[in-house]
Order: structure tokens, then sequence, then C-alpha cells
């Protein structure tokens, strides 16, 4: 029994040894990730800068397009950015060196180069000088947060403010070749509208200045694209040089271990090896020397935004943060050595307590541990995954955190029985209210249509008497009552079939049906109201439709109520009809060039009594029934309606229909 007691407790203590001593290694690469997510906070503050700054000049550049003087600001612009003799544009000297514009106002740091100078429109010189407006306002102000802030377009034209560069920004000036283009650059391919359609702020990788043909000078640039109704007209831009911010971010690293920058690509932006003259040469050796391929590998297929890769590359541990601002991955890079040396010290000490009492301590934690907290822990664990009640009275009367825990459960289950109960009983009302509203609009819709059929009648007479006595006046009134009363009698036909659909009374007819042939009638019905309003009618179909099985008559008065919407909406237009059959449906698009349905509107376009906008009832008329009405037919006949529109361009309503509904009619009734 000794030599077995000694065997247990030594192997105890050597496993126990090299537990702890891995959570050594893991606590010193945790208080590592610690660090580093706080620095990448830090980094993040830094690209929130640059994000307020170009937000703030997105929205004063949107405010002086409204607010300039275009024939002012025209004229401003021909002096600013006078056309030189190879094409090009170049702002004056004045502009960055210092002085006054014509409005007055003090400007200095500005410069510029437009290419294709003779070639730009009204609107884009327009576009440039609101850039220039907020560059010359926003630059001194942002001195302090960033020293260079610049607006470009994918023409190759560009303004910048930067009054603190060492080459005066000459290069724009005045030394920049009229064939000088950058749309190929990094910095102006993820600002178009393919590459970043949200209008993102993005950054780029390490790169040298444009300006430097040494290369020796490296950066990063955050773009901002800016959007104009709907128009990508240009790009904010803020760069970052390695001898500033990216400097001071590599260097401050904790003892005995180094930081980098990656791009989201993998690409070394920044270390402690790429200071210098020659930095931008190093970058291939340095990616090389510190693994990042691998260390990439692990990122990308962790999916993690912060975290520890778990091996060793290259002789390090590597501990990964990812910046949001940019889509950069900060980096520290811990010496295997310098890990493992501080973990076995930490767990020396453990070691030479735990073998005297680990046997003791094992058994008696094991004892105590199951009798006090698994076997509870596991019997709440049931009631909570179960969501039912069990026996928990000898849990619950504990006063600790348990107890606490099963008291909560059971407490929890009593609730759930009552919202359930209240949530039957809800149900049941809604039910019987829906049905009785249902009810009363199709006993409404009776009452009120059999005296105002009788009205029609009536006053059809009247005014065929009128007409034999030749009364033009009376022959005017009876026509505005005969227009009002069938108006109403259609309202109430509308209510009447709404409330057959919601009400589950609405049949259907199955026959063969001839798609064509029902379009066509339905556009024969519909031409005098196009005609009236100057819209040209056209169907596209075809000849190899097959023949379907539906509700006719419904399928038709679908048809109609689309088409008498797209009549309603459209003057001096066209109105098409496209006819097509795929996947065991018939689809029928019917499109107009009418004055369409804002994208803010069209959510509430199929609900009853509802239309999209309140000035189309008073300009247009209408109940809201139709496409209700119309979209409850078509779920009914196995389809749908669905709807595309463009304000001021015109919509697309696409309906479809099973083409047979033969086989399930049954169920079809029965839904």
């Amino acid at each position: 029994m000794l030599i077995s007691t000694i065997l247990v407790t030594a192997a105890g203590s050597t496993a126990a040894f090299l537990v702890y001593r891995q959570n050594a290694l893991r606590g010193a690469l945790n208080v590592t990730l610690a660090y580093l997510e706080e620095r990448q906070k830090t980094e993040e503050r830094v690209f929130e800068d640059i994000r307020d700054v170009q937000s703030s000049a997105q929205r004063l550049y949107e405010q002086r397009l409204k607010t300039i003087d275009q024939r002012a600001a025209l004229r401003a612009f021909e002096a600013l950015f006078p056309l030189q003799a190879d094409g090009s544009r170049r702002s004056v000297d004045m502009v960055f060196d210092g002085g006054r514009a014509a409005d007055g106002v003090n400007v200095f740091g500005v410069g510029s180069f437009m290419a294709n100078g003779a070639r730009m429109t009204p609107e884009e010189k327009l576009e440039i000088y609101a850039a220039y407006l907020v560059l010359r306002d926003m630059g001194p102000i942002i001195l302090p947060r960033l020293d260079n802030l610049y607006f470009f377009t994918q023409q190759n034209r560009m303004v910048m403010f930067a009054p603190n560069r060492e080459d005066r920004l000459s290069f724009y000036r005045h030394d920049a070749p009229a064939t000088f283009a950058f749309q190929h650059e990094e910095f102006a391919v993820i600002s178009t509208t393919s590459a970043n359609p949200a209008a993102l702020t993005r950054c780029t990788g390490l790169r040298r200045f444009i300006t430097d043909p040494t290369g020796r000078r490296l950066s990063s640039a955050c773009m901002t694209p800016q959007d104009l109704d709907g128009r990508r007209v240009g790009a904010w831009g803020a760069s970052i040089t390695m001898a500033d911010g990216l400097r001071a971010s590599v260097e401050s690293a904790l003892p005995g271990t180094s930081n980098a920058i990656l791009d989201r690509q993998g690409g070394l932006i920044a270390h402690g090896d790429l200071i210098g003259a020659n930095a931008s040469h190093n970058v291939a050796a340095v990616s090389e020397r510190l693994g990042i391929a691998q260390v990439m590998d692990f990122i990308r297929a962790s999916e993690a935004d912060s975290g520890v890769v778990p091996h060793v590359i290259n002789g390090n541990y590597v501990v990964f943060a990812r910046i949001d601002g940019p889509d950069w991955i900060f980096l520290s890079l811990v010496p295997q050595e310098i890990v493992a040396r501080h973990a076995s010290h930490s767990a020396g000490m453990f070691f030479i307590i735990g073998a005297l009492a680990v046997l003791a301590q094992v058994l008696l934690l094991a004892f105590l541990m199951y009798r006090w907290v698994v076997r509870p822990t596991m019997r709440l664990t049931e009631a909570a995954s179960a969501n039912a009640s069990l026996c928990l009275d000898d849990i619950a009367g504990r006063q600790d955190e348990l107890g606490e825990l099963a008291r909560a459960l059971t407490a929890r289950d009593q609730r759930d029985a009552e919202r359930l109960n209240a949530l039957a009983e809800a149900s049941a009302d809604a039910q019987a209210a829906s049905q009785a509203k249902s009810q009363f609009l199709s006993a409404m819709s009776h009452e009120l249509r059999t005296p105002l059929n009788a009205v029609i009648g009536y006053t059809e007479i009247m005014r065929e008497d009128a007409v034999e006595a030749k009364r033009a006046t009376d022959v005017a009134d009876h026509n505005r009552v005969l227009a009002a009363a069938r108006r109403l009698l259609h309202l109430i036909n509308e209510v009447l079939d709404l409330s057959k659909v919601e009400s589950g009374r609405i049949q259907l007819e199955i026959e063969p049906a001839n798609v064509v042939e029902l379009a066509n009638d339905a556009l024969d019905a519909i031409r005098p109201q196009a005609e009236a309003n100057g819209n040209e009618l056209v169907l596209e179909a075809p000849a190899n439709l097959p023949l379907g099985h539906t509700d006719n008559f419904k399928l038709g008065q679908c048809l109609l109520n689309l088409l008498s919407n797209a009549c309603k909406f459209t003057r001096n237009g066209e109105i098409r009809v496209r006819v097509r059959h795929e996947h065991g449906l018939f689809v029928f698009e019917v499109s107009d060039t009418g004055v369409g349905i804002p994208a803010d509107k069209i959510g509430n376009l199929f609900q009853p009594f509802v239309q999209a906008d309140s000035s189309t009832t008073r300009t247009f008329g209408g109940t809201g029934l139709g496409l209700a009405i119309t979209r409850r037919m078509a779920q009914l006949m196995g389809g749908d309606v669905t709807v595309e529109s463009v304000s001021g361009q015109g919509s697309v309503f696409t309906l479809t229909v099973a083409v047979s509904l033969e086989d399930g009619k049954a169920e079809i009734e029965a839904a």
C-alpha cells in the first residue's frame, strides 16, 4: 500500500505539474491576448477618428452641393484650377502656399490634379469644387487628428489637403504628367461600386506613396466612398504613414515580444524590422522568417476575431486580434523559450506543494463534489433541458446557488403554464373576432348591393327617358349618379370578395385554361381605359405554352386587377404583359412605365384598404382592395403576387399560378 500510495501520489503530482504548467503557459499567452486586445482598441480609435472625419466630410459635401451658387462656383473653379497646356487641371500655388480666396476665406495646404480637364462637365466641376470647399474648411480643424485628407474620383481627379507634406504636394501641382492615372491603384479599386457596394470604410495594405519613386515611404490609406442619389461620385481618403501611427503600434510591445500588423489578405503592413530606409524591400523576407503564411492559414480556418495559435510557428507563439476599422490583424509574437521558462517557474512551486496532498484532495473533493454539486446539478440540468417539472423539493430547500436555481426552475414552469393558457385563450378570441368580422362584411355587402342594384336600374330607366325627351342636363345628372353608384357597387363587390376569401367560403372552378387567350381577353377588356390614358398595350407570349387546369374566371380577374392598376397609374406610356411557363407555374409579368412605388411603401401594398401613398387616393382614386384580393386568389391557385418598382420609372407585378390544380383541388378547397 505504501508503494501504491507513493506511485499514485507521484503520478498525481506529476500530472498536476504538467497540467498547471500548461495552464501557466496559457495564462501567459492570455495575458498577452488581453494586452493585444487593449492595443486593438487603441488602433481602432485611430480608424474611428478617420471614419468620423470622413463621415463629417460626406455630410458637409452634400450640404455644399445643395447650397453653393453654381455660376459663382464655376467661375471660382476656373480661377482655382485653371486648364493647363497639357490638357490637365492643377491647383494654383496660392491654395497651398496660403492666401485669400475670391470669397474672402483664407486657404492653405490644398493641392490638386485633374486629368482630361477640358472634358470636365459643369456637374463634375461643381462636385470637385464642393470637395475643395470641404477640405478648405475642415482641413485646419482636423490637423490635430489627421495630417491629410483628400477627395478623388475614378476619372483620375484628386483634391488633397496635406499642408505638412515635405514635397508640398508638388507632384500633383506641377510634376505629374498629363497621363497620370491612379484608378488601378488599390485605394481606388476598393472604392469602386463593384468592390464596395455598401460604401463602407476600407483600408489598403502597406504600399508606397504614388509620389515617391524610391518606394521608401510606406503608408496605408483608408477610404470612404461618397454616393449621391445612388451614384458613386468619388471617395474620401486619409493616409497613415509608417513613420507615425504604425511605427508607434509595433514598437510598444511587451518585454521580450514583438508586434506586427497584417492586412486582410495576410500581407505584412508593419513590424519592427520594417522601420528604416529599405523597409519596402524587407517585407517578403520578414514575412517568411515570422511564418506569416502559417499564421494566416490558422486565422482563416478558425474564423475568430482574436485568439492564440495553439502551436509554435518558427519559434514563436502567436497571439492575434482583428482590427475592425481597416480589417487588419494585429499580431504579438512571443518567443517559445520565454513562455516555457515562465510556465515552468510558475508550476515548480505548485509541484512541491501539490505532491504532498494531491491524493487526499482528489478523493475528498471527488466524494464531496459528487454528493453536493454534481448529482444535484445533473438533476437540475435534466429539469432545465426537458422543460418539465421534476421533483426538486429537496434541492429547492437548500440555501445556496443550487437551491435558488431549483426554485427559479419551478417558478419558470409555473409561469410557462400560465402563459400557454393565456396564449390559447387569446388565440381563440382572435380567431373568433376575425370570423365575426368576415361574416359582418359579407352580410353588409349583400345588404348594400341589393338596394344599390335597384338604384342603378331605375337610374338607367330615367336616363333613357331623358335621352328620348332630349333633356341633356338630366342625362348628364343621371350619368353622374350611375358612375357613382357603379363605383360604389365595385367597392362592395371587392369587400364581398375579400370577406369570402377571409371566411374560407370561396371555391375554385377548375377547368382547362388557355392562358394566352385569358391574357388577350384581359387586354381587350382594359383597352378602353388604356386608350383613355394614352397607353399602349403589348402582349409577349411563346407559342408552345401548355394547356393549364385552373379557375379561368379568377385568373382573368387577377390579370384584370393588375392591368387596371397599371392603366390607372400610367399616362402616355406602355403596359406590357409577358407570359411564360417555368417549374410547374404560369408566370405573368405586368410591367408599366407609370409613377412607380416608393421603396418604403411596398411592404403595405398588399394590405386591404391600403394604398402606397395617401396622395394616391386623391389623385387616382381606388380602395386599396384590388391587390389584396389578387394576392389571396393567386395563393389559392397555387401561386403568389410580387412587385418590383422604382419611383418615377414604373413597376413590374409578377403573378404566378400553378399550371394544374386538378390533382390538388380537394386540398385547395379545404385550405
